[in-house]
């Protein structure tokens, strides 16, 4: 009877843990009556950190003018990338958003491959792909405001005809919230899909799992990656006001 007690106890304790499909690890503090915890795609986004402070230092450590191994030139390449990409969707106008349209890809692309490595996924974290989702949205912003000023920003709510206002007020929360459930419900998806295959599948489940994970694992995590960069200057050089 006691074992059946503490049985009992430790899945109610372990059903505690989980809020928003993340597990919770550790409590760090409270305000106000609110518990502030320390959340396993906390943990794997510091993982997740550590992975890019590492390639970087890598990538860029004794560089010369001209490219003397293959890990410069593997940098520059995917730098001339992401440059070519950014001058092609937005122009070469934008061309100062490069870095941070180069760490999102990066941060987002590891982010869904971190499943290879046994861990969670961070970007099938609601709270994760919303927060980037919010960096789009006030991105959007601050370009609106900058090409419009004060004038042209509000204008912009009421084109082409007044009676709009309401729609483009709905279509500016609407797209960065299209942006992390896209990004969250795809993830999810080939986490739930690759679980469903590996208990589905009994003593294959070492070998079709390795299959299907070069699509939910690899493939669609560099697509989803590239998608949400792309949505995102989409997004911030069409808020440009005339």
């Amino acid at each position: 009877m006691p074992n059946a007690l503490m049985l009992a106890a430790e899945a109610a304790a372990a059903k505690e843990l989980e809020v928003n499909g993340a597990l919770k690890v550790a409590k760090l503090f409270e305000i106000g009556g609110t518990e502030i915890w320390l959340t396993e795609s906390v943990i794997v986004q510091w993982v997740v950190m550590l992975i890019l402070l590492a390639v970087i230092l890598i990538l860029t450590h004794n560089m010369k003018v001209v490219p003397e191994t293959k890990r410069q030139a593997a940098a520059e390449m995917l730098v001339e990338f992401v440059r070519n990409t950014v001058n092609g969707t937005m122009g070469e106008k934008y061309g100062a958003y490069t870095p941070y349209i180069m760490t999102l890809l990066c941060y987002i692309m590891i982010s869904n491959l971190m499943g290879l490595l046994g861990l969670r996924n961070p970007t099938a974290d609601v709270s994760v792909t919303g927060t980037l989702a919010i960096i789009t949205f006030f991105l959007v912003q601050y370009n609106r405001a900058k090409t419009g000023k004060f004038k042209g920003y509000f204008k912009s709510f009421v084109e082409p005809l007044p009676f709009m206002l309401p729609f483009n007020i709905i279509g500016e929360f609407a797209n960065p919230l299209a942006l992390a459930l896209r990004l969250f419900g795809n993830m999810t998806a080939g986490l739930v899909i690759g679980s469903l295959i590996y208990f589905a599948l009994g003593n294959f489940a070492l070998v079709i799992p390795a299959v299907t994970s070069l699509y939910f694992d690899i493939f669609s995590a560099v697509m989803q990656a590239y998608i949400f960069i792309m949505l995102s200057m989409s997004y911030i050089s069409s808020a440009e006001c005339d």
